[in-house]
């Protein structure tokens, strides 16, 4: 998952929306509409994201839309939902991130770390 898509994902799950850790998650927001327009997909799924934050398939959609409008490659965006993920881990004590990947020889690596695959026959 991309880094906008699990700090937006993260903070609806944590309840973060409010309160808290709010303004860096209504930052992330901002920015997105700002480059892209107060109603857009993305902003439309996060909406409905926050109202109902155990549906994996609006989930799928989010990240399907930052893909579709490239938003990952937007780097003030990334840096500001880097940062709600940081605030996230920090709030809530995350010491170590865990990512799961389904399918064949696949590695993912989080945020300048690196990741490597081990076959065993």
């Amino acid at each position: 998952m991309d880094p906008i898509t699990t700090a937006i994902v993260a903070a609806v799950a944590a309840g973060v929306t409010q309160g808290t850790i709010a303004d860096t998650y209504n930052g992330v927001k901002q920015l997105i509409k700002t480059k892209f327009g107060n109603k857009n997909d993305v902003i439309d799924i996060i909406e409905i994201l926050e109202k109902d934050q155990c549906s994996d398939g609006y989930r799928l959609v989010l990240q399907e839309k930052i893909q579709k409008y490239q938003l990952e490659k937007d780097i003030e965006i990334v840096d500001a939902a880097e940062k709600l993920i940081d605030q996230i881990k920090k709030s809530f004590g995350v010491k170590k991130n865990v990512m799961e990947a389904k399918g064949k020889f696949i590695a993912q690596a989080y945020h300048k770390s690196k990741a490597s695959i081990t076959i065993n026959h």
